[in-house]
């Protein structure tokens, strides 16, 4: 049975559309109709198309009309993924694009799952209300380099407009003449060319005048015309863009339709310019937000905006974010091209489990093998196998980061490549990974990623012998996993011989001669300077490698003549081992609180440190220990350092030089050389890396075994014997005892517990160290006690403490200094100069307060009234902590005195009695103070209240009684001064209501005088109107326009219940705004009928007549004549409206 018989389709007829790579342009071109037509028939719309489909048209209508602007997209996914194809299917749906026999978008696509189809008729009505649909869209780069200009093209295209914009602006100027369409029909194929040359194109001239041959006297001045009228336009801004689009679309609409822009490959297009990017920006801004959410603008890239520096300034634009992943192309490759006929996979099924042994073993040990999950992917795979296929990806989306991606053929039409050369091989033959080369081996040469001598080579190979092919492929191999050795900590798949055979193997029944052979081959490659072997992994070798190498010797030389380098060097390396050595002796516990002492490692030259044990490190290469030794046996024994001393090893000096230098030399050149612009240069690295690699870890070993004979001696001269980090762990032990004379004290692994419980302000907090007399009786009370003096920082306190000779923990000194204070002993201030409560503090502000001694001691009557006080003013407090809430306590107190008064009329603020003194207590001494008045105090407070309760009660009639004096009641501003003056606001009985009172009459009196006279005035205009003639012709509809355009509507009578209504009536329309409305009716009646006259007779014009005083009939006579004189002249042109 061959491979080709478990297809559903026989791959060598199978037919992929546009070879199996989407490209967008939209609207289609009419020859590219039936490629759309067969990737539509081939859409298989499910997991991440689905799912990218349905969120994009969610979001979408989600914004229509909502005020805001249309979320843009970003699609992403490595070559092949098919987010062009997606967004092509995206582009034909939203329009639904019909063909020539009636089939639709919608109707060739096989499935389309309900969480798209419902978000798409939801379009289709929103479309109705709307001014249609337009689809616009095509890959940037292929047209002009500026993104808005190539944006405003592709927009334009879409509307049937040419696409550049001088074109366009003609097209528009013959759409605003109401021609474009005859225009258009009369040049027929022949518009775009013409209208693009409409300064030279008789044909156009000839076509526009016959539309309206008003515009010219002939074509040569329709030229001219054309010519000034459409200059040159400037370079399209994101403005112009903004302005044009919204015409074109607007065009033969009467709104923006539902309109998708799609921008194919924009990723690969910032990628040559970055500085695009914030155009980018802009363009996708403005279109969001500018449209009323009624364009849509997709775009995609490789990669996700996040995943890139430079495109992440994209990630506000582009809220909805659709990425495309290797499980999304499995599918449609398994559905299309890999699919398997009915009845077949049992048979393939069968095959793999009998070869499962072989499968299995393929890349062994890498992230990439093959799995339990992968045996049933296995069968839809087939002749591909999954590991087989994860390596492809690997490389492809490798390709896909170098730029090539844009180049090379899509995973459907490889994997169809694959599936034709496989598919008349016997069943159980599988597709080998370099099969993969000949896919992009031209590409890959033609953009420099691979080596023109590597590829002569490769095709020299494949012409020859059988040996010699299978010499080829191994080439084509190494070059392939070269691509992604960077990466192979992650995935696993090196260039190794066995790996190599795993992935040429083509039966799977067995091909042990391969695997043999190709360790063979590759040492013969390697002698034919094909190959290079670099850790283990075989690399492609190139004349490149001999320039590194030549750069290596020069190195060794200068490395060797210049030995202070080594030293350093040498110095660094015995840093490491020694941190090696020394792991898990970085510190030691203390005593039985077993409190952890730092030990620090120094070299002889530093300074001490303030805690902690010193360990000097003394190495032979740097010192003579035999000296060194004599000094520290001479040291005294309460000196409490420790001295690690590492011998030199002379037998294996050479060996380290020698290792040493190679290390430097090979490092160095990787420096020099920089990173390498070719493949071959790569790999030369990676030759020069591994024998650095090598050189160092041979010097790192030398050294290694001199730091484990290293001895540990104690100041004074004795010898801890075992290994380093236990002899070191040992002796610093023994030195804590020289260095902490005092730690005994406070040694207790309790006192955190002390320093929670007095948080909680338990007064029984210093049992939880065994303590049960009084807090200061404690030997670390005590020392704290003795050192306050006239004050001192918590930090202070905690340094010394913390340092030696006491070395107590941070939770003694803080438990210490907070029970404490609870027990009345401390006075605490904080950072701010006022009385801090350490139990409410946080832990890092105990360091800034500072502490005192307390001296004045207070008694339960001193506290009972200030409780009471306390209470009053509802400042929380804790029994026997009053001292801590008196500050708090002191504003309140203000803050009420404050509120008996204010500005006028109420009468001025009280002050607080002694606030001064009080200000200058604290603590205990301020608690006592307050006990003594604070009887007085208390009365105080509540006549303060019932003032500052009162002023807020009467405060509102105030200031209506304000802005009735304000808006008219002027009899009333002398007494509305007296009580200012007086500061009488609390006066009994309220001065403020009869004021009010009196006010309100003479405003309510002013008010209805106006508005009747206003309404008298209005009625006699009103009966002027139904007396005129030409008044009573009008409809009522047009009686009412022309009122309301006069002025002459009906105006409610102003409301004048109550004080409140009289003054919001007058502020809405004043006592001079109504005699000023009721002089100005008569003008107003004369407006109508004018107006009336004017809509009857639309040629009637008004006539000013004349002013005049007339004392005599003659001058009656005068000015009848020159008013008759006037109206006569006037008539000349029509009737005539006469206003004086």
């Amino acid at each position: 049975m061959l491979n080709r018989e478990t297809f559903h389709t026989d791959p060598s007829v199978y037919q992929l559309a546009n070879q199996g790579v989407a490209k967008i342009s939209f609207p289609p071109a009419p020859e590219a109709l039936e490629t759309l037509r067969g990737e539509l028939s081939t859409f298989v719309c499910d997991g991440a198309y689905a799912n990218g489909l349905a969120r994009i048209l969610e979001a979408f209508l989600g914004s229509i009309g909502k005020g805001g602007g249309a979320p843009a997209v970003w699609i992403s996914g490595f070559y092949g993924s098919g987010k062009s194809h997606l967004a092509s299917m995206l582009a034909s749906l939203w329009t639904n694009l019909e063909f020539s026999d009636g089939a639709t978008a919608e109707g060739l696509i096989p499935h389309l799952p309900p969480e798209v189809s419902a978000p798409l008729k939801e379009l289709r009505i929103a479309a109705k209300r709307a001014g249609g649909v337009v689809a616009a869209g095509d890959t940037l780069g292929t047209g002009p380099s500026d993104p808005a200009e190539a944006t405003l093209g592709i927009i334009l295209r879409a509307v049937g407009l040419p696409s550049d914009l001088r074109a366009a602006q003609v097209a528009l100027w013959l759409a605003g003449l109401d021609i474009l369409d005859q225009v258009r029909d009369e040049l027929g194929d022949k518009f775009l060319t013409d209208i693009r040359n409409f300064i030279l194109s008789p044909r156009f001239s000839a076509a526009v005048l016959t539309a309206k041959p008003e515009l010219a006297s002939s074509p040569q001045e329709l030229s001219r015309l054309l010519q000034s009228q459409f200059p040159e336009p400037p370079p399209v801004t994101v403005d112009l863009l903004e302005t044009v689009a919204r015409q074109a679309l607007m065009l033969g609409r009467t709104e923006i339709p539902l309109t998708l822009v799609v921008l194919d490959e924009v990723q690969q297009f910032i990628r040559q310019d970055p500085s695009l990017t914030l155009k980018i920006q802009t363009i996708a801004e403005r279109l969001a937000g500018r449209f009323d959410g009624r364009v849509l603008l997709v775009a995609t890239g490789q990669q996700a905006l996040s995943d890139v520096q430079n495109l992440q300034k994209l990630l506000d634009r582009f809220p909805v974010q659709i990425a495309l992943g290797e499980a999304d192309v499995d599918s449609v490759i398994r559905k299309t091209v890999l699919r398997k006929k009915a009845g077949s996979e049992p048979i393939v099924r069968k095959m793999l489990s009998e070869n499962a042994g072989e499968i299995s073993r393929q890349l062994r040990g890498s992230r990439l093998a093959h799995t339990m999950q992968d045996d049933d992917e296995a069968v839809l795979d087939w002749p591909l196998l999954p590991a087989r296929r994860r390596v492809w990806e690997r490389i492809l989306r490798e390709l896909d980061r170098t730029g090539l991606g844009g180049t090379l053929r899509g995973q459907l039409r490889t994997t169809l490549d694959a599936a034709k050369t496989y598919g008349e091989k016997p069943l159980g033959y599988a597709v080998p990974v370099d099969f993969l080369y000949g896919r992009f081996a031209t590409e890959a040469y033609n953009a420099g990623l691979l080596p023109g001598e590597t590829r002569n080579r490769i095709e020299a190979l494949k012409g020859g012998d059988e040996t010699e092919q299978l010499k080829a492929r191994i080439l084509m191999l190494v070059y392939m996993l070269g691509r992604i050795a960077p990466e192979a900590d992650q995935h696993g798949v090196r260039a190794q011989p066995e790996m190599i055979a795993d992935l040429l193997i083509v039966d799977l029944s067995g091909e042990a001669e391969l695997r043999r052979r190709v360790p063979e081959l590759l040492n013969e490659l390697q002698v034919d300077g094909a190959v290079i072997e670099v850790g283990g992994e075989w690399r492609l070798q190139t004349k490149e490698s001999a320039e590194w190498e030549s750069g290596y010797r020069s190195e060794e030389k200068t490395i060797l003549a210049d030995q202070s380098a080594l030293a350093r060097t040498r110095r660094d390396l015995l840093g490491e081992a020694i941190e090696l050595a020394l792991a898990g002796a970085a510190n030691v516990p203390h005593g039985a609180s077993r409190q952890q002492r730092r030990i620090h490692r120094l070299q002889p030259e530093d300074k001490a440190p303030g805690d902690g044990i010193e360990l000097r490190l003394r190495n032979g290469w740097s010192e003579d220990l035999t000296a060194v030794e004599k000094v520290i046996t001479a040291a005294p024994t309460t000196d409490a350092s420790v001295h690690l001393l590492i011998p030199r090893h002379p037998t294996r000096d050479n060996e380290l030089t020698t290792a040493l230098t190679t290390w430097r030399a090979a490092d160095h050149v990787l420096q020099l050389r920089g990173v390498p612009q070719t493949d071959a240069g790569r790999e030369a690295q990676s030759a020069m890396l591994s024998r650095a690699n090598k050189a160092q870890a041979a010097a790192k070993e030398i050294i290694r075994e001199a730091v484990a004979q290293a001895r540990v001696f104690q100041a004074g001269g004795k010898l801890i014997n075992g290994a380093p980090a236990d002899a070191v762990k040992e002796a610093a032990t023994n030195a804590l005892a020289r260095l902490y004379p005092q730690f005994a004290d406070g040694d207790n692994a309790g006192w955190d517990k002390v320093r929670e419980r007095a948080v909680r302000k338990d007064p029984d907090a210093m049992k939880a160290v065994d303590h049960s007399g009084a807090p200061e009786s404690h030997p670390v009370c005590k020392a704290l006690l003795a050192d306050l003096g006239p004050g001192r920082k918590g930090a202070d306190l905690r340094t010394k403490f913390t340092s030696p000779p006491y070395g107590w923990s941070q939770d003694t000194v803080d438990g210490a200094l907070i029970a404490l204070a609870n027990a009345g002993l401390l006075r605490v201030t904080g950072d701010d100069g006022k009385p801090a409560s350490l139990p409410d503090l946080p832990r890092q502000k105990l360091g800034t307060c500072t502490f005192r001694a307390e001296t004045t001691i207070i008694t339960i009557a001193q506290r009972m009234p200030v409780r009471g006080l306390l209470t009053d003013t509802k400042v929380p407090f804790e029994n026997n902590q009053e001292q801590l809430a008196l500050s708090a306590l002191l504003d309140r107190l203000e803050s009420a005195a404050r509120l008996s008064g204010g500005e006028a009329p109420a009468p001025e603020a009280e002050t607080v009695p002694n606030l001064g003194t009080y200000k200058g207590l604290s603590g205990n001494d301020l608690l006592a103070a307050l006990a003594i008045d604070a009887a007085e105090l208390r009365d105080k407070l509540k006549a303060w209240k019932a003032a500052g309760e009162k002023i807020t009660a009467r405060l509102p009639n105030w200031r209506l009684a304000e802005r009735l004096v304000r808006l008219g009641a002027k009899d009333q501003e002398g007494d509305l001064e007296s009580i200012r003056s007086g500061r009488s606001l609390l006066a009994d009985p309220d001065p403020v209501p009869p004021l009010i009172a009196a006010a309100s009459n003479t405003l309510r009196t002013g008010l209805n005088t106006t508005y009747a006279a206003w309404e008298a005035a209005w009625a006699k205009g009103d009966e002027r109107l139904g007396n005129n003639p030409t008044w009573a012709k009008l409809s009522p509809e047009q009686k009412h326009s022309i009122r309301q355009d006069s002025g002459l509507l009906l105006v409610a009578k102003p409301s004048v219940e109550t004080p409140q209504a009289i003054a919001d009536t007058l502020t809405q329309r004043g006592l001079s705004e109504w005699e000023n409305m009721t002089k100005a009716l008569p003008a107003r009646i004369d407006d109508a009928l004018a107006a009336a006259a004017a809509l009857l007779e639309p040629k009637a014009r008004t006539v000013s007549l004349p002013g005049a005083m007339l004392k005599s009939e003659t001058e009656i006579d005068e000015w009848l004549t020159k008013v008759r004189a006037a109206i006569f002249v006037a008539l000349a042109d029509g009737p005539v409206i006469p206003k004086v």
